[in-house]
């Protein structure tokens, strides 16, 4: 009697990259994570059925979506194992990524590296992988601090440093200011007559008021009270200091609350 040839193992993929420029051509880009993945299944005999994907997001954190997709569906049978082409996609926390390989095991479902061939539940694979999670959490630390401190450098000069863009201004990648925004200028300044004007208003009122007068807030939505308290609270950067991380300096951006005209 034949012995039964063994099962081809169903494949999902997962991929990321945690800023918009990395789906292009970077090294650790979609296009690069793609090949890798479908030569390492044809290479291996597996057969690729799913794949999910995080554009843009940062590896530091659980809420993704197509991580909570793969997480979900992984208890429903649709597939066998999980390859990414380098650990760091699936985390660059190491207890996230021991998190994330708890829970696909749950359903008997292997993790599998492109970069990192260290299979199974063996000591020293699981030891291998350990030590490749905590380089990552270590790397994304040392980024972390490289980029605060370039920040802190800006935020002292009253450069732009990073971080939501306040209302009434635009902001370029890689440029050290922020530019005035001409269409939102007379909306951050009737955002403050309305509070000083009426003290007592609540910020619900404010922005029931803003909206009633046709103004609007970032990409044309409308104002809500936490909208309001951003717009309130960055008084000081609207008359011309820089705010980060408890740096405050004179700003290199427009006063939009000493101008007379946007721009200006």
């Amino acid at each position: 009697m034949e012995a039964a040839s063994p099962r081809t193992l169903r494949a999902a993929a997962y991929f990321r990259v945690s800023t918009q420029d990395q789906a292009g051509e970077d090294r650790f880009g979609l296009a690069a994570q793609h090949e890798a993945v479908e030569n390492y299944t044809r290479d291996h005999g597996l057969i690729l059925t799913r794949a999910y994907s995080d554009d843009g997001i940062s590896g530091a954190t659980l809420d993704r979506p197509g991580l909570q997709a793969l997480l979900e569906e992984s208890t429903g049978g649709a597939f066998d194992v999980v390859i990414v082409a380098k650990l760091d996609r699936v985390a660059r926390d190491l207890m996230a990524q021991l998190f994330i390989e708890k829970e696909l095991l749950r359903s008997d479902i292997e993790l599998l590296s492109v970069a990192e061939p260290f299979r199974g539940q063996e000591p020293t694979s699981v030891l291998f992988r350990q030590i490749m999670g905590a380089f990552a959490q270590f790397e994304k630390s040392l980024i972390a601090a490289r980029l605060k401190g370039g920040r802190m450098q800006k935020a002292k000069r009253g450069g732009y440093a990073g971080g939501a863009t306040p209302l009434g201004y635009q902001s370029e990648r890689g440029s050290k200011r922020l530019f005035v925004d001409e269409d939102k200028v007379l909306t951050v300044r009737r955002v403050f007559e309305l509070r000083d004007d009426h003290p007592g208003w609540s910020l619900t009122q404010i922005a029931g008021a803003l909206n009633s007068e046709g103004y609007t807030a970032a990409q044309g939505k409308a104002f809500h009270k936490m909208q309001v308290k951003r717009v309130l609270d960055r008084r000081g950067v609207y008359e011309g200091a820089y705010e980060y991380a408890g740096v405050t300096a004179d700003g290199q951006q427009v006063a939009l609350l000493s101008v007379d005209e946007p721009g200006c």
